[in-house]
C-alpha cells in the first residue's frame, strides 16, 4: 500500500497541463504580435511542454500532456506549430531572458589588461 501512495501522490504527475497554465498561454497569445507554438521535446529534467514565442523574441512555455493537444491548441488560437525537435528554436528568441540580457565577454586583449592589473595590485 505504501508503494501505491507514493507511486500516485509522492512522484509529481509532469504533463497534465493546469487550466490557469493554459490561461496563460492563451492571454500571451492574444497580447503579443507574431506568436508561433514550438513542440519541446521531454527531456531529462523537463516534460514535454508547448513555448509561445512572439515576433519580439518574448516567449512562455507549459507541460503538455501529447503533441496533438498542442497542435489543437495553436490551431484554436490560430498560431502557426512547429516541433521544436526538428525545427529547433527561432533566432529572435536566443538570448533572450526575463533578466538583463548577459554582458558581452571580455577580449583577449581586454582579460590579459586585467590580470595584469589584478596582479600589480597584489604586488602593492
Amino acid at each position: 500500500m505504501a508503494a501505491r501512495f507514493c507511486e500516485y501522490i509522492c512522484m509529481p504527475k509532469f504533463g497534465r497541463p493546469k487550466r490557469d497554465e493554459l490561461d496563460k498561454l492563451r492571454e500571451f497569445a492574444a497580447k503579443h504580435q507574431g506568436v508561433e507554438g514550438y513542440l519541446e521535446p521531454r527531456t531529462a529534467t523537463f516534460d514535454q511542454s508547448l513555448l509561445l514565442v512572439a515576433r519580439e523574441g518574448e516567449w512562455l512555455r507549459a507541460a503538455i500532456d501529447d503533441r496533438r493537444k498542442a497542435e489543437a491548441f495553436c490551431k484554436k488560437l490560430g498560431i502557426p506549430f512547429y516541433d521544436a525537435g526538428i525545427v529547433g528554436y527561432p533566432e529572435r528568441m536566443r538570448g533572450r531572458r526575463k533578466a538583463k540580457p548577459a554582458l558581452e565577454a571580455p577580449t583577449p586583449a581586454e582579460l590579459e589588461a586585467w590580470f595584469k592589473a589584478e596582479s600589480s595590485a597584489e604586488g602593492d
